[in-house]
């Protein structure tokens, strides 16, 4: 810093002197050009010794990290909703199975669409089978027959923690 300040006091100072021993007219015209463009080179110097690839790296992988990030982000926004999406399911299913007179167990379990947004893909439902039940977890949540599993009893438990 001291010497960039010295070399600018320096350039000026020189600057000055060649002006006043210039002639009058033209030269001396041409040496106030020559004495701003050295003194202008002289302010700019620290610029010719900066690492101008550092900054275009960091700006790069800035970008990058954003973009890991977002990706980070939108992955836990989609596990989120598909919690929320799944937990809805199994209340909505277990609340007809009591309007049935039903005591079973259920777990849903989610995919994304063709949009993107996780919708019930598979149902496991613990208990008998029920024509009635069966035809809802088809008609309004939307999850065919094929995908819909019933256990009973003690299938349930070795399942469901084969599947943790």
């Amino acid at each position: 810093m001291r010497s960039w300040l010295l070399g600018i006091v320096l350039t000026a100072f020189a600057s000055g002197l060649a002006r006043q021993l210039a002639p009058q007219g033209r030269e001396q015209a041409m040496v106030r050009l020559a004495g701003g463009l050295l003194l202008t080179l002289a302010i700019l110097r620290p610029l010719a010794g900066m690492d101008w690839q550092g900054p275009a790296l960091e700006a790069g992988s800035f970008r990058v990290r954003t973009e890991e990030q977002a990706e980070i982000y939108r992955k836990n926004q989609q596990q989120a909703l598909s919690a929320i999406i799944e937990e809805k399911t199994e209340a909505y299913i277990l609340d007809k199975a009591k309007q049935l007179g039903l005591d079973c167990r259920v777990d849903v379990t989610t995919a994304a669409g063709e949009s993107g947004i996780p919708l019930p893909d598979r149902v496991v439902i613990g208990g008998p089978y029920h024509r009635e039940l069966a035809v809802c977890v088809e008609e309004e949540v939307g999850v065919p027959a094929e995908k819909t599993i019933w256990l009973e009893g003690k299938e349930w438990t070795e399942r469901m923690q084969s599947e943790s």
